[in-house]
């Protein structure tokens, strides 16, 4: 149909909705399912004509359920996948079969919900829209299930409309503690909301005193890493990881996952069980192959530059920073030493963030602001820098500060980016444009 914005006028409306992601948390609404619940009544209660995969966690959530789309896409399936944040464009949070939603589409989509909101008067957040607008879609082409991603936390998270034929938990650490926290036990307990009756549970959460939290949750039964869910191999190859999983069901030798880091592993297992409880079956050992062969987690300890070598990856956390260390030290060994830029968010701590991601390897840490309004004050990043024993070379920006890392480098060096999806945006631009001259 013809319509009468168009889709910079809708992008333009929807941005003047309440973004957390973009904005303080202090401007976070009072926690409520009931406006979404009721738009999604008003246009057909479309989450429920597809089966659904729901996927929480602290971290590895975006990298789960991308392969988990791989598993079932590779099983013949139409998937809808929702994620978030988005590293370029709007259309990468809601996809089919791997492919983001077209303009005409999004538009489509976003001006009926703004004739509804004119309507009703009911003004939702802008990440309420988006979901209910990728539900809308989902319905609209017709996808045989959806893969969702919790955008925070769990409980009253927006895509908590949906009641998961399997709910996925990656891990849990401290994460938006102002929010969620201030607790470990907190978060599992906002996280743990997405479990429902009719849901079978797929959990990653290694902390035994936390598993509790999520195991008295009534639901169809439980499988977890390192108990029914085991890696066996994990190992460096040349391109990603090789490893073996074995589940209650099933064993699968000999994976290849074109992902870096030894935490891509975990996320692999735990997208693997996760589509076996999906189907109540084992998988075809070939199937879990192809499909892992071909899984991509784009800002994920991505490669966008080999000469010299330059890693993107959207770390946001001490835990994130951890694996980052860890990716560097194992995956790319053969690096002598890193030139690390840092880019946060306020409502992180640099102090801890800075701490884990120290290493002997660091020759450099460059900090600058990312264009967030969110933007941590590099002052204080510098100090954590600073307090980790390192001296912070603070830039203004985080194209100017890849740049100086890159022009720093030797011919065994690289350079390492972290601290926020909003820095590793910019900075994939920036290469983009870099190649482009």
């Amino acid at each position: 149909m013809s319509e009468p914005i168009s889709y910079g006028d809708a992008l333009s409306w929807l941005d003047r909705h309440i973004n957390i992601e973009k904005n303080s948390h202090a401007e976070f609404p009072p926690p409520s399912l009931e406006k979404i619940r009721e738009v999604l009544v008003a246009i057909g209660q479309p989450q429920t004509t597809y089966p659904s995969i729901h996927v929480t966690g602290t971290n590895g959530k975006g990298s789960t359920s991308r392969i988990i789309t791989s598993l079932l896409m590779a099983h013949g399936l139409r998937v809808g996948t929702y994620t978030s944040p988005h590293l370029v464009k709007i259309n990468e949070r809601i996809m089919v079969d791997s492919h983001p939603i077209g303009d005409l589409d999004l538009l489509s989509e976003l001006y009926t919900l703004k004739l509804l909101e004119e309507h009703s008067g009911k003004v939702l957040s802008w990440f309420e829209l988006m979901t209910a607008a990728a539900f809308s879609h989902f319905d609209t082409v017709g996808v045989d299930v959806a893969v969702v991603e919790v955008g925070m936390g769990g409980t009253w998270d927006a895509t908590n409309v949906i009641d998961g034929d399997v709910s996925v938990v990656t891990n849990i650490s401290l994460d938006h503690v102002d929010i969620l926290g201030p607790e470990l036990s907190d978060i599992a307990k906002e996280k743990s909301g997405i479990i429902k009756p009719g849901s079978s549970v797929v959990l990653g959460v290694e902390q035994e005193d936390l598993l509790p939290i999520f195991l008295l949750k009534e639901s169809q039964g439980a499988v977890v890493l390192g108990k029914e869910i085991v890696i066996g191999s994990n190992r460096q190859a040349v391109g990603g990881r090789v490893l073996s999983v074995t589940t209650k069901r099933a064993a699968y030798d000999h994976l290849f996952l074109p992902l870096f880091g030894p935490h891509q592993a975990k996320n692999a297992a735990l997208a693997i069980a996760a589509v076996e409880e999906f189907f109540s079956r084992g998988l075809d050992l070939d199937v879990v192959k192809a499909a892992l062969e071909r899984s991509t987690s784009p800002g994920r300890m991505e490669v966008v530059l080999r000469s010299p070598l330059v890693v993107l990856d959207a770390a946001h956390n001490p835990a994130g920073m951890l694996s980052a260390k860890q990716s560097i030290l194992s995956d790319f060994s053969t690096i002598r030493s890193w030139h690390v830029v840092v880019s946060m968010l306020e409502g992180r701590d640099p102090n801890a963030m800075m701490i884990a991601i120290d290493n002997e390897k660091i020759a450099s840490i460059i900090v600058a602001p990312t264009r967030s309004m969110r933007a941590m004050d590099v002052a204080k990043m510098a100090d954590a820098v600073a307090k980790v024993g390192k001296s912070g070379i603070i830039v203004d920006s985080v194209t100017d500060a890849l740049e100086t890392a890159i022009e720093s480098c030797k011919p065994d060096e690289g350079v390492l980016l972290c601290g926020s999806i909003y820095a590793v945006a910019e900075a994939r631009e920036s290469i983009l444009n870099r190649s482009l001259k």
